[in-house]
C-alpha cells in the first residue's frame, strides 16, 4: 500500500546526519516477509547535522482523499490477513514498539538502527498523521546505494496501527 508522506526527517547527531525531504514522496506499507511488515520511504536527502539534538524520526503522512484512502486500507488488509478494530473514537495517539528502525546513508556507508525503538502515531489537525520514532540508535559501516528509511513491526502491532489509521481516516468521513 502506497501513502503519500508530506514531510520526512530523521535526526542523527551522534553519526551527524540529517535525512529529510523537502517534497512529498510516496510511503510503501508492505509485508516484508512472513509476520514482518515495513513502512519504507526512499529518496531522502542527506546533510550533515551540525546541531544537539535527540535522535528522532518523523514522518508526516496524508489522511485524504479519505473514501480512497479507506479503500486501500480495506484492500491492504484484507491482502495480508491483517485484522482491523477500529476504535468508536480513537485515542488521541498510539504507540507500537518496532523491531527495527534504521536508515541508509550511502554516502558516508552508514547503517544506522535501533532495535528497540518505539513508534507513536498522532492524528493532527490538518488532516496528517504524525509517525515519530524514538529509540537508542546505533550504526555501522556497510555498503548501501540508497538513502531510506525502513521501520519494521510484527503483525500485531501492524494490525494495531493500521486499526488506529482506519479508525482516524473514517473519522475524518
Amino acid at each position: 500500500m502506497h501513502l503519500t508522506c508530506t514531510q520526512a526527517q530523521a535526526l542523527f547527531p551522534a553519526v551527524g546526519f540529517r535525512l529529510f525531504t523537502e517534497h512529498p514522496l510516496s510511503l510503501l506499507w508492505d509485508c516484508h516477509h512472513g509476520d514482518t511488515f515495513i513502512l519504507k520511504l526512499g529518496d531522502l536527502a542527506v546533510q550533515p547535522l551540525k546541531e544537539t539534538a535527540a535522535a528522532e524520526i518523523s514522518l508526516q503522512v496524508s489522511l485524504a482523499p479519505v473514501a480512497e484512502l479507506l479503500s486501500k486500507m480495506e484492500h491492504f488488509a484484507a491482502h495480508h490477513n491483517l485484522v482491523v478494530n477500529p476504535w468508536p473514537e480513537p485515542p488521541e495517539e498510539l504507540s507500537e514498539p518496532l523491531t527495527l528502525a534504521a536508515c541508509h546513508l550511502p554516502e558516508a556507508k552508514l547503517f544506522v538502527f535501533s532495535e528497540q525503538a518505539t513508534l507513536t502515531a498522532r492524528a493532527m489537525p490538518d488532516d496528517n498523521l504524525k509517525l515519530t520514532v524514538q529509540g537508542d540508535f546505533k550504526s555501522r559501516t556497510v555498503p548501501c546505494q540508497e538513502a531510506d528509511l525502513l521501520l519494521h513491526l510484527e503483525r500485531a502491532h501492524a494490525s494495531r496501527l493500521l486499526s488506529y489509521c482506519f479508525s482516524v481516516v473514517r473519522e475524518k468521513k
